[in-house]
């Protein structure tokens, strides 16, 4: 698929998004949970897009809140997250700004993120960079990159780089994959390797479908498996195993209006388990 000959159209836009990252922190009082590339990435990463452009411009608004429950050794609270973000799609360009505020126990922290998806023939380039607030657990700096190409008919191999610059480490994850496309539905499959500065590597395997069971709901569930997926006591890889199960559904309401609920089960060795409750609402117009 081609960019398209929008270049002015699309500079007008950059300049809004730019406006928009700067200005937007500072009007929101937002939520985000240190962790581990993996928790988020499992659960949060969407696939990339594959469906009919969109010839009319859309902008698109959209509030996520979990709710999450912990118990970690001998100790219980909440780990909650609010994220709040805008973004506008044109042919399947996608321009995207969203703060998230985090809370794990007593300690908050913000972070500030701006990302792009670009089409471009048969590969879908997904570029996201992000900087973190009045940090206690979370990144101070993150970049992501994705790349997803057809291989045959609906299926698309995928890959993707996250690097998060830490207090106390740097980390880096790797996750190759596929994406199988039928219908209005999809199923993937991903492998993660994670390297974590001074203490070494480790593994994750995912898989997540999301499926059409009538036209205004859908229904998603996957898992994950492997090691350091919330790397709670910073011990050795092997040492810290575990595995994170989701589902939830996401109704249309009407027309562009989509209701978002879901659940989440998270356990690792050796003594740590999340779950979780959260609720999204998106609209485009």
């Amino acid at each position: 698929m081609a960019l398209g000959d929008t270049p002015k159209r699309l500079s007008g836009l950059i300049k809004i998004f730019l406006g928009l990252f700067l200005f937007l922190p500072s009007c929101l009082n937002i939520y985000a949970a240190q962790e581990i590339p993996s928790e988020r990435l499992v659960q949060g990463k969407p696939p990339l897009p594959t469906a009919v452009p969109s010839e009319k411009g859309k902008w698109y608004l959209g509030e996520f809140y979990e709710y999450g429950r912990v118990n970690q050794g001998s100790r219980f609270g909440n780990w909650n997250e609010m994220d709040e973000r805008i973004g506008y799609e044109y042919k399947n360009i996608q321009l995207y700004t969203y703060a998230a505020q985090l809370k794990r126990f007593a300690d908050k922290d913000y972070t500030y993120n701006f990302g792009t998806v670009i089409p471009f023939k048969n590969y879908y380039i997904h570029e996201e960079f992000g900087f973190g607030s009045d940090v206690d657990f979370i990144y101070k700096f993150q970049n992501i990159l994705e790349i997803s190409h057809k291989l045959t008919g609906n299926l698309y191999w995928q890959g993707g780089y996250n690097y998060r610059n830490y207090k106390q480490n740097d980390t880096y994850l790797i996750y190759p994959g596929l994406i199988y496309y039928f219908g209005n539905n999809y199923v993937s499959v991903d492998y993660g390797v994670s390297m974590i500065e001074s203490r070494g590597n480790s593994q994750f395997g995912t898989v997540k479908g999301d499926f059409e069971i009538t036209d205004s709901l859908h229904w998603s569930l996957g898992a994950a498996v492997g090691e350091r997926l919330y790397d709670i006591y910073e011990l050795s890889a092997n040492k810290e195993y575990g595995y994170i199960i989701f589902t939830g559904f996401t109704l249309n309401l009407y027309k562009d209006l989509n209701l978002r609920l879901g659940y989440s089960y998270g356990m690792e060795k050796p003594s740590f388990i999340k779950r979780g409750l959260n609720f999204g609402l998106s609209i485009k117009f």
